[in-house]
């Protein structure tokens, strides 16, 4: 229950936040690089528009069609996966500096930055997804073949998938917080095995953001929204974890004395 509280509380502080206008210049990497995306998807998609022209060729013409528009449809998955790359891992860097900001808002708690902590983030990033991914498909692939084996109902193969998913993702972001609380790689790993829970909330919150609207295979809002409300959600549901949260006011009671200062 504590974990679901600790959502609840969190999304309450990241719209209050919010609502202040505070962290709102951390949309703007991801909106421009979404930007760019439209506007060289479009500029694609006019200039190789040629279907008709190709199958209008004598002999080859149709066979010219289907493989460019096979190649075509190659090239814009790879494009669409770099894209999403782009905003959820090479951006990783300003989500750890906004996790970073929001963690003192709330506490008041410094922390040592510097360029060459931010290449030692965006490293550790690269290697928390490379091993995330690693898992994921190992896990799904053996999930994969329980299921073909035992013949588990599609729902039942969806659900578990994605809260598969979920983990893996809902780890990621903890990973900024764990960082800077001086956590290792096989610490944070332990510690995402360790609140499970906790760690599967805050992807399935990032995955409901994401998918959110989801058209033509591609999450063309929620992609550059869900990494910053996910980071912002996560940094404080961590801080609730640590008992940084609520915030303790101590009240230093001072004591009188009857001493009288003789000059």
């Amino acid at each position: 229950m504590k974990s679901i509280q600790y959502h609840i509380k969190a999304i309450i502080e990241v719209i209050n936040q919010l609502t202040k206008g505070r962290f709102l210049m951390y949309f703007i990497p991801g909106l421009v690089i979404t930007t760019i995306y439209f506007w060289l998807t479009y500029r694609a998609s006019s200039l190789l528009n040629v279907t008709g022209f190709l199958e209008r060729i004598p002999l080859v013409g149709g066979y010219l069609d289907q493989g460019f528009e096979a190649t075509v449809g190659v090239i814009s998955f790879l494009f669409d996966q770099i894209y999403i790359f782009a905003i959820i891992t090479l951006l990783s860097p300003f989500n750890t500096h906004l996790s970073e900001k929001l963690d003192t808002q709330l506490t008041g708690q410094k922390f040592e930055g510097g360029f060459g902590r931010i290449i030692n983030d965006l490293v550790r990033m690269i290697i928390i997804v490379i091993i995330s991914i690693v898992l994921e498909f190992f896990l799904l692939g053996f999930w994969w073949i329980i299921s073909w084996i035992f013949g588990i109902p599609d729902l039942v193969y969806t659900i578990v998938s994605f809260l598969m998913a979920a983990f893996f993702f809902g780890f990621s972001f903890y990973d900024h917080s764990l960082e800077r609380y001086k956590k290792g790689v096989f610490g944070s790993l332990g510690f995402a095995f360790q609140k499970m829970l906790m760690v599967i909330i805050t992807g399935s919150i990032f995955l409901a953001l994401y998918y959110f609207p989801y058209q033509n295979g591609t999450p063309y809002i929620g992609i550059f929204i869900a990494p910053v409300l996910t980071t912002m959600i996560s940094t404080v549901v961590y801080l609730y974890y640590l008992k940084k949260l609520p915030k303790e006011i101590t009240v230093q009671n001072t004591e009188t004395t009857n001493e009288q200062i003789i000059e």
